[in-house]
């Protein structure tokens, strides 16, 4: 906070912004070794190796099967982990913290010890209470490991609340939709100049719901209705195998895909499974997904897209439609649904605005389902669809830190 405002740090060359990936190319001697039996640690080896952010995605999408990728590790910290996953995890987000410290600390010319994390209401996975907690702890230790000595979370719906809330001259109850990566949050916030200056606000939060659906899921759901049938999608043969292939957000799933692939010997296979073995034998998982998730982007302004799949096949091509995108995320959106309704009708308040957050929360699709639940009286309000949580985490930080 400088004057009154938030000042971000840039984080990418010229971008506040930077995406969740981390990237580390194996060298060419330790190509033909068995990385696998290494450990984590092991793997990623010197952190001056590892690449970050867009730089981490381009490189692999150039170089899949040569190195070591993760994109958004935080959809994975509430699922099933045994303990070399948390591991992973662990020493992932420890690089990714250390990371943006590092650009953080340039930028601003100060040393940083402490920190308020934003975390969702809950987080992906299927265990519940059970997960949230393990997330925690990994994002705990992670931060500790990373160099910070004191920290806090804030749920992160209510971050984007207060970072709303800078704005306003006059008292509001404020319904919060954040439909971020790997989870989507609601919660309804007492928020104006009444409420600005305390220091703490939990009385301010009349309600709050949460699920496990996302970004992520939004786009696995898009590419598995618009790409995998060309790959197998709805084949006895390969239906299953296809499924395994394109859900990037489960580890059973991905190891399920990856440990064999079976090609016809004596005969020549049909082109289905021709392009999922090129998927399998390349590593073209995230690719993939990546694909389906810049079309779900360019859906959100656009009533039609053509998705190039040509690292799979030269002059691959699909046409999606926004039809296509609504049809393929129909469970998705019942589950946002409900987490809208579950956070307006427990705050048993009348809303004033509603305020979209998060990346997703741009698309017409979502912003139709919303009105759907509350109707057409409340007005939609948004800021910075991307960086209002860290800007509500900064307005927090700097109160609570002072």
């Amino acid at each position: 906070m400088k004057d009154g405002k938030v000042v971000q740090a840039k984080l990418e060359q010229d971008s506040v912004y930077l995406p969740s990936a981390i990237y580390r190319a194996f060298p060419e001697h330790e190509l033909n070794e068995d990385m696998e039996s290494r450990s984590i640690r092991q793997q990623l080896g010197n952190a001056q190796g590892l690449l970050y952010g867009s730089e981490a995605i381009d490189a692999y999408i150039r170089n899949p099967g040569d190195g070591l990728f993760m994109k958004s590790p935080k959809v994975f910290l509430g699922s099933d982990l045994n303990k070399d996953q948390m591991d992973f995890f662990e020493v992932v987000i420890a690089k990714m913290m250390t990371h943006i410290l590092e650009q953080a600390r340039t930028f601003y010319g100060k040393d940083l010890r402490q920190a308020v994390i934003g975390r969702p209401i809950r987080y992906h996975g299927i265990r519940g209470e059970q997960g949230d907690k393990q997330a925690l702890a990994i994002m705990e230790h992670a931060a500790a490991e990373a160099g910070l000595e004191e920290i806090v979370f804030m749920y992160e719906p209510l971050a984007a609340a207060l970072d709303y809330e800078q704005g306003l001259d006059q008292d509001e109850v404020l319904l919060v939709v954040d439909v971020g990566g790997g989870t989507t949050d609601c919660s309804v916030v007492k928020v104006g100049p009444s409420y600005r200056d305390k220091r703490e606000r939990s009385d301010d939060l009349l309600a709050y719901s949460g699920n496990r659906i996302g970004g992520v899921d939004l786009d696995i759901n898009l590419g598995w209705h618009s790409i995998m049938p060309l790959f197998g999608r709805g084949t006895d043969e390969l239906h299953n195998k296809a499924f395994d292939a394109i859900a990037v957000n489960s580890i059973p799933s991905q190891q399920a895909f990856y440990s064999r692939f079976e090609m016809p010997v004596h005969a020549k296979a049909d082109t289905a499974r021709e392009r999922l073995y090129k998927v399998w034998q390349d590593k073209l998982s995230s690719h993939l997904v990546r694909s389906a998730e810049l079309a779900k982007i360019e859906l959100s302004t656009t009533q039609r897209h053509t998705l190039g799949l040509g690292y799979v096949e030269d002059g691959l091509d699909v046409r999606v439609a926004r039809e296509d995108f609504c049809e393929a995320i129909t469970r998705s959106t019942e589950k946002i649904r409900q987490v809208i309704d579950d956070a307006r009708q427990a705050s048993e308040s009348r809303l004033d605005k509603i305020y979209l957050t998060g990346g997703s929360a741009v698309s017409p699709v979502i912003q139709q389902v919303i009105r759907e639940v509350v109707g057409d009286a409340v007005p939609f309000v948004s800021g910075n669809m991307h960086g209002s949580v860290a800007c509500g985490l900064s307005v927090f930080a700097s109160r609570h830190f002072s």
